[in-house]
């Protein structure tokens, strides 16, 4: 009976074979990192027993994933060949994801300025408004408040 022996052991920092390597697809389709030839450039980087996680990511979201592992590589010359293959199916994720923006009007969205807004102080009142087309759309006693709302760095505060 054959027993596994520690020596057929090895950590991939260690610079042996079975690396992990992630690459990230930003103009192309995870499908396009298993062609032939793709990974030829960086031969240099890659030991057979290698596996790279492909991920195509948009907007700090991860869209597809694929893992793939490193048969062979060959430098004849100055003909370089990595043989890559894939061990799983492209994971897509971008079903599930909607690329569209929220409704503004939503009752539980807060409300920015989105145009130019002006603080007026009133000296009546005592109090700073926001002022938007004409409209006093808001009233502090904080003046830096007022122009944060004015900016449209913060969200018009709703009245209880």
């Amino acid at each position: 009976m054959i027993k596994a022996r520690t020596n057929n052991l090895n950590k991939p920092e260690d610079g042996n074979y079975g690396k992990n390597f992630n690459y990230i697809c930003k103009d192309h389709d995870v499908k396009t990192c298993f062609k032939p030839g793709f990974f030829d450039t960086l031969t240099g980087n890659f030991m057979a027993g290698d596996t790279i996680r492909c991920l195509k990511i948009e907007k700090e979201r991860v869209l597809a994933m694929c893992d793939g592992i490193v048969l062979e590589t060959r430098v004849n010359g100055n003909v370089r060949t990595v043989d890559f293959r894939a061990t799983s199916e492209v994971v897509d994720f971008s079903e599930s994801l909607s690329l569209e923006e929220p409704e503004e009007n939503t009752p539980d969205a807060p409300k920015y300025i989105k145009e130019d807004g002006t603080v007026k102080w009133n000296l009546g009142r005592k109090v700073y408004q926001v002022v938007v087309k004409g409209e006093v759309v808001y009233e502090t006693t904080e003046k830096q408040l007022a122009q944060q709302i004015a900016r449209g760095d913060q969200p018009v505060p709703v009245a209880a």
